[in-house]
């Protein structure tokens, strides 16, 4: 991801008092070969999130010379025994809030 691009889109989380996480993602297209050795793989490389299209996003953007970094929006998550809907606490939508978020991040660069 652009630094600067991160940079921005902290500062936009940060100021809009939203909590995040930073982390690894492992970019797959193949989900039916996310096997066991795999994701315990990728765990012990560190990558705390797997998705399907950054990679191709990622390198187009670099081809063209073009600012890009990832806000990723996890609406399933199985680390624990209850299902979270990941709303973020806000009378908004999640994607609305991500939507906005990415917008003013973009402001900033």
């Amino acid at each position: 991801m652009n630094p600067e691009a991160v940079k921005a889109i902290i500062a936009s989380l940060k100021e809009n008092g939203y909590p995040y996480v930073e982390g690894k993602t492992w970019t797959t297209d193949a989900f039916y070969r996310e096997t066991r050795s795999k994701v315990k793989k990728r765990r012990q490389e560190g990558c705390i999130t797997v998705e399907m299209e950054a990679a191709a996003l990622f390198a187009a953007a670099r081809f063209r010379g073009v600012q890009l970094a990832q806000l990723l929006y996890g609406s399933d998550d199985v680390s624990s025994a209850e299902w979270d809907p990941r709303e973020m606490g806000r009378e908004e939508s999640a994607r609305e809030a991500l939507f906005r978020l990415a917008l003013d991040a973009c402001l900033r660069l």
